[in-house]
């Protein structure tokens, strides 16, 4: 580990918007491999050189259609194929659950994620590391996990057309994400990270009204389950989320990922709702990293730092999605090593 990670308490006297020595950093795990692959020993020798001020940790997670020898039916399809109606089609379009009226078997079957060793490794992770703050993911929360089994196409229309199912489906989901949760909790975890990209570059997906009814809710109660534990509950959620970041709030949201650039207005998300959550600004990833030239990606750095940790702000900083060989391995540098230097003046 890096001489200047951030201490579990540092981190969270940053979450909770009370001051921090220097801006917590959470950017390695967006780097794809690929970079790795073209840029080698360059790029695994810098990102050495720059602290990561949280550890991440998994649990075994349930499998699409394949399971595991040991738990056959630990997976999110209730069959061993999909219809003849669905093998031809995408992801987004092929379901796990084709047929409403196999919603009461395909609950029955749905997976069970406490069973002991799926959490070991994440307790063992907090023995070795008690000083470190831990956050163990769980992505595809509600919408996406909710498309995966129905379809993008098909859940829109379900929520107008179907309601007492996909609340019954949402529950299910819900019940599954509580699980998870307890096991992390019990494991001594900081926080849960989870995702859930509900907006376009424009708006949602869905109405502000279909959140409310369905998913909010439910998010509620994960929130609740985490804070039992004092474990914080964090979202990553691609595209312009402005129209719930209210209710987000309302309910306990602690942090926030990415405020997608080009999609909603850093400087009016920190103005209307700053104080109140702590933000995951992430850098741009679709313009300035990929093709503006260094200077432009230290200048753009700043300005999110400036942007974010201005008064009532709050942040972790990170990258606003996954980057890959389109981005310039200088530029990866020096978006780093800026984060990192700039970081600690503006404490």
């Amino acid at each position: 580990m890096h001489s200047d990670m951030l201490t579990k308490d540092e981190v969270r006297s940053a979450l909770e918007r009370k001051g921090c020595r220097r801006v917590p950093l959470m950017i390695k795990m967006w780097i794809g491999g690929d970079c790795y692959d073209a840029y080698g020993d360059r790029l695994r020798n810098f990102v050495n050189t720059i602290p990561e001020d949280f550890i991440q940790v998994g649990f075994r997670a349930p499998g699409g259609w394949e399971s595991p020898d040991d738990y056959p039916e630990y997976r999110w399809a209730y069959k061993d194929k999909p219809d003849e109606n669905e093998t031809a089609k995408g992801i987004d379009s092929r379901r796990f659950l084709s047929k409403w009226d196999d919603l009461d078997e395909y609950i029955e079957k749905m997976p069970n994620p406490i069973i002991p060793d799926f959490f070991a490794g994440s307790a063992q992770v907090r023995k070795d590391n008690p000083n470190a703050f831990i956050v163990g993911m769980n992505f595809f929360c509600f919408y996406e996990r909710l498309w995966t089994i129905r379809g993008m196409k098909d859940l829109l229309e379900d929520f107008l057309l179907e309601e007492d199912n996909v609340m019954r489906l949402t529950n299910a989901v819900r019940d599954f994400h509580l699980k998870v949760i307890r096991g992390y909790g019990e494991a001594g975890i900081d926080a849960i990270y989870t995702s859930d990209d509900m907006g376009t570059q424009e708006s949602l997906f869905f109405s502000p009204t279909v959140f409310r009814k369905f998913i909010k809710p439910a998010y509620k109660m994960l929130i609740e389950e985490a804070h039992k534990y004092n474990m914080q509950f964090w979202l990553h959620t691609c595209g312009n989320v402005t129209a719930i970041m209210e209710d987000m709030i309302e309910i306990g949201l602690d942090v926030i990922h990415p405020i997608q650039p080009f999609a909603m207005d850093a400087k009016a998300t920190v103005r209307d709702f700053g104080g109140r959550i702590t933000f995951m600004p992430g850098i741009d990833v679709q313009h300035l990293l990929p093709h503006c030239s260094k200077d432009e990606v230290i200048a753009g750095t700043k300005e999110v730092i400036d942007t974010f940790l201005s008064p009532g702000g709050g942040m972790i900083f990170s990258l606003s999605n996954a980057i890959h060989t389109d981005v310039p391995c200088e530029n990866i540098e020096a978006f780093m090593q800026t984060a990192y230097d700039y970081g600690k003046k503006s404490k």
